[in-house]
């Protein structure tokens, strides 16, 4: 079966003690067995497969509602399944761009602070200019420690924040060779917002918008 073939329905046959599974999806009347494996793992992340495991029986089934779905294929499928199995593929580069907007969110509170002691220093500059040279003195030792502890919090910032960014560069190849390409994740969420997969959405959602 090709990876672009749409599909009529998904369906899990589950073993008599309702712990492992087939994964088996059907095209034209003809089926494929795309995956097999423990139950749990796949009940976690399909909401409408939680439902219908709590009534009984030995099968759950997807099948999109209404008219057949652009996005029910065979591709899609197969993507689902890696999620299921390495969730974090997709995930690990949402979750490094939130530190890395935190960072530098952090940097520009950094900058902004600093500007108002600048200020305030010009400020104090000029209000104490009668003052004896023991004090002036201390005050510059002061400020000038305090300087050089946001030069090197910002300097740690910007380190950790390059770190981040070869790491996220990783992460994204990795998801390109996993098929997380963003050509299909608008599929993947169709795939999840259909059966309830709110984790995939998730995933899903932020990744575009971050691209």
């Amino acid at each position: 079966m090709d990876s672009t073939t749409l599909l009529d329905h998904v369906l899990f046959q589950l073993t008599p003690t309702r712990t492992r599974c087939d994964l088996v999806i059907f095209a034209g009347g003809l089926g494929e067995n795309l995956a097999s494996g423990l139950l749990e793992p796949f009940v976690l992340h399909l909401k409408c497969a939680k439902d219908q495991i709590s009534r009984g029986g030995y099968s759950i089934t997807l099948r999109p509602a209404g008219s057949r779905a652009p996005w029910f294929t065979k591709a899609t499928l197969q993507r689902f399944v890696r999620f299921v199995s390495t969730p974090e593929v997709l995930e690990r580069f949402v979750t490094i761009e939130r530190e890395i907007v935190q960072i530098e969110n952090s940097i520009q509170s950094c900058d902004s602070i600093e500007a108002d002691g600048n200020g305030s220093a010009t400020d104090r500059k000029k209000s104490n200019a009668s003052s004896d040279s023991k004090g002036e003195s201390s005050g510059k030792g002061n400020g000038v420690a305090e300087e050089n502890s946001k030069i090197r919090l910002q300097r740690v910032l910007e380190t950790r924040k390059a770190v981040l960014r070869k790491e996220q560069a990783m992460a994204y190849a990795r998801a390109l060779v996993t098929g997380y390409e963003l050509d299909y994740i608008e599929d993947l969420i169709s795939f999840a917002d259909a059966f309830g997969a709110s984790r995939l959405r998730y995933g899903g959602v932020s990744r575009s918008k971050i691209l």
